[in-house]
């Protein structure tokens, strides 16, 4: 009789211990020349993998140099940025690895780059294990130093890069055939989604999916924004009024909900997911778009554009796409469209800190 080994999985990151449910040891995993079909892989990780294509020159040459595990240091680019190298966080971290500026300088490097990858390399030499140095290159390494537990954030962090890494370890072929296929287009000056969407004939919910990170900044000249060489039908189903999405390798909930405009809360709550997890490929999440607020309505007259609607309503067309579940981006004449204004962009004053100044002074004093 065959026998199955099982095997438990436990790592400790702070006072915090995760397990990886047993496994049958004999699980049949795709070999490096199985290719796995374009459907297995998630659009995001696609474009957000084509875009690490452009510099894995860089990447391979700075990991060699500081011995730094190659899947690692791309799952990092991939997390943190998505490939985009304009990116800057509400915190001022920014590039591909999102370096703060003090570490930047703290480090006597040329780029963003090596800047990321050398101090990575330091975290892994220094706590000799991978994950407690993703928790450090997260949270800074005095807390992982003093064996403190690790913020929810870091935590999430740990696995979502890990699962990255892993998928890259397993699929690296078949995800970097299919990546190849993804085409990169430059933003250009005026451009929004609804432009790029009408240039690369692609849909805007397709280009958000594909440039995660871009979906919710405002779009910067220069920036590389990556498409599907066709666009696609597979990747979501309606039932009963409902939006699926079927999860794939190397998907992140946290970024669908962000690229649909979803509260992650209500995404949770409609599929039980936790808050510390990754999606299995394979389940099916259903997507909550409902949403309350104040909104016009307007109806569509023959000839009508989504554009031109959007523009007269001081909305946009994603907006309007979304609310009303137009993924097909197709208007007829008598529909009812409800229409939710764009925020208006907020205004900002400049002020330099004095002296004995403190942040409750300084916000009580400007309201």
């Amino acid at each position: 009789m065959q026998r199955l080994w099982l095997l438990r999985v436990t790592f400790l990151i702070g006072a915090i211990a995760v397990t990886i449910p047993p496994v049958a040891a004999q699980r049949v995993t795709p070999g490096p020349d199985t290719l796995l079909p374009l459907t297995s892989f998630s659009p995001s990780l696609l474009g957000m993998y084509r875009k690490v294509i452009q510099i894995e020159g860089e990447l391979q040459r700075f990991t060699k140099q500081y011995g730094l595990d190659l899947d690692l240091a791309r799952s990092v680019v991939i997390h943190e940025s998505g490939g985009n190298g304009s990116v800057v966080s509400i915190d001022g971290a920014n590039g591909y690895f999102q370096v703060m500026p003090a570490t930047f300088r703290s480090l006597h490097v040329d780029t963003n780059i090596e800047a990321g990858i050398k101090y990575l390399s330091q975290q892994v030499k220094r706590f000799g294990r991978e994950d407690y140095a993703l928790a450090a290159y997260n949270t800074g390494p005095g807390r992982v130093s003093r064996r403190r537990p690790m913020y929810l954030e870091t935590l999430q962090y740990v696995v979502q890069v890990s699962a990255y890494r892993n998928v890259l370890k397993l699929y690296d072929a078949s995800l970097r055939h299919h990546a190849l296929d993804i085409k990169l287009e430059p933003v250009r000056p005026g451009d929004d989604w609804w432009s790029l969407s009408q240039r690369l004939d692609t849909p805007i919910l397709q280009l958000r999916l594909h440039n995660p990170f871009l979906a919710t900044r405002a779009l910067r000249v220069g920036q590389l924004v990556a498409y599907p060489p066709a666009p696609r039908t597979d990747l979501f189903s309606i039932e009963a009024n409902r939006l699926l999405y079927r999860a794939r390798h190397g998907d992140n909930y946290l970024r669908l909900a962000f690229v649909l405009e979803v509260e992650l809360e209500k995404l949770r709550q409609a599929n039980s997911l936790w808050r510390l997890q990754t999606l299995p490929p394979g389940q099916l999440l259903t997507v909550p778009l409902e949403w309350t607020g104040k909104f016009n309505e307007y109806q569509v007259q023959s000839g009508d554009q989504l554009k031109q609607i959007a523009d007269g309503m001081k909305s946009t067309p994603w907006r309007i796409i979304r609310d009303n579940g137009l993924w097909d981006e197709q208007l007829s004449p008598g529909m009812t469209l409800r229409v939710r204004p764009q925020p208006s962009r907020p205004t900002f004053q400049t002020y330099r800190v004095a002296s004995g100044d403190s942040l409750g002074s300084i916000a009580a004093r400007h309201g």
